[in-house]
């Protein structure tokens, strides 16, 4: 459905060396699928079909359709990671699926090729179906071979319009944003325009689901509602993070720094942290050292509040800090928008700065933020319960 950047799932394996992941909402759309499979469409084109052998059917369908999602995604992954995109993995939810690529577009053509790659397989797999539908039904074989068949074909298809609309962030609206960029060689305006798009198109999925929920189908109504409201945030998101991406080219992780960080004891308590080292600054982050000096870990204003109260006291500041391997390194003469690419949940969005092997430095979100505002970032309160 999209090339979004990291989300993470329940890991279900690798194929071609991408990680394949699922989310939770996934289980459920599936199982809505078996059901209309089992309890509507087997009784009404197979009647006579044991209850068994409906769900069993229903069971298949939702599978067949996890892999098309998956094939549809690795069009996608496989094409970046050719085109020189780090592609982290890929992820089925609730949308359909996502996949996660951590690295730049370069161009506008790779954008329109990436973003079409997806859709031609689905248009593959669409066409496999319906040439499977109509062999199935000249060969005269099990009727429930036909709705196996037809099933996957419509849904396929249906996820192929959808896909192809030109809203942004579907693949529609990529392949936008890339023909745009390509002609006018303006990445920002192009990205501004297709979110538009795609904020109009989101608008208008709304409206139609409000009206399907009060006259037609409430479930598919608010169904409709809830894919623009998604599709809305996306794309403002993306609007945003263009903008904030542009205004930071050409600054340098030293220009946005917090220097000379406060290091602490990795093996004092939470609480002594809190009293003797976070109070009174704002800051929010503490690297931690171990009894030889080196730098072991990261404690932020996050984790600190995430500790009740009552175990500050018996928890020492490495028990909730995050690893050091776990956090990006960088230099401060690195572009800040090669760091960015690095940065994630993983290390709250922090990363540490070296120089000469020193640690002189942490860039963090509120670092981040001061420098789009042009003001102090609001203090983190690492004390706060």
């Amino acid at each position: 459905m999209g090339t979004f950047t990291s989300m993470k799932g329940v890991p279900l394996g690798r194929i071609a060396g991408i990680r394949i992941s699922v989310d939770w909402s996934v289980l459920v759309i599936g199982a809505l699928l078996a059901w209309g499979i089992a309890a509507v469409a087997v009784p009404g084109q197979a009647p006579g079909t044991p209850e068994w052998l409906a769900w069993t059917v229903g069971a298949l369908v939702a599978v067949l359709l996890l892999a098309s999602l998956t094939a549809h995604e690795l069009g996608h992954a496989l094409l970046a990671r050719r085109r020189g995109i780090a592609v982290d993995g890929i992820r089925l939810w609730l949308f359909g699926g996502v996949a996660q690529m951590s690295g730049d577009w370069m161009t506008g053509k790779t954008e329109m090729l990436v973003a079409a790659i997806g859709p031609a397989v689905t248009l593959v797999i669409t066409a496999v179906c319906i040439a499977a539908t109509w062999l199935s039904a000249v060969a005269g074989a099990p009727h429930l071979v036909f709705v196996v068949a037809e099933w996957l074909a419509a849904v396929n298809f249906l996820l192929l319009l959808f896909n192809l609309i030109p809203a942004f962030p579907l693949d529609g609206g990529r392949i936008l944003r890339g023909f745009i960029w390509t002609r006018t060689k303006d990445r920002i305006s192009a990205t501004v325009l297709a979110a538009r798009v795609g904020r109009v198109f989101a608008v208008v999925l709304v409206g139609v689901g409000l009206l399907d929920a009060f006259f037609y189908d409430t479930v598919g109504g608010v169904w409709l509602m809830l894919i623009g409201w998604f599709l809305d945030n996306t794309a403002r998101g993306e609007a945003q993070n263009e903008q904030a991406r542009h205004a930071l080219e050409g600054l340098l992780v030293g220009d946005v720094m917090s220097k000379d960080p406060v290091i602490v004891p990795s093996w004092i308590t939470v609480e002594l942290l809190v009293d003797q080292y976070a109070a009174g600054r704002q800051v929010s982050s503490f690297p931690t050292h171990s009894i030889d000096g080196r730098v072991d870990g990261l404690v932020t204003a996050r984790g600190i509040r995430k500790l009740p109260l009552q175990q500050r006291g018996l928890r020492r500041a490495i028990d909730i800090a995050i690893p050091a391997a776990n956090v990006p390194i960088a230099r401060r003469d690195e572009p800040l928008t090669d760091l960015l690419k690095r940065l994630g949940p993983a290390s709250d969005g922090r990363a540490m700065v070296y120089d000469s092997g020193r640690l002189v430095g942490i860039v963090s979100p509120s670092d981040i933020y001061r420098l789009l505002h042009g003001g102090p970032a609001k203090p983190p309160a690492p004390a706060a319960a």
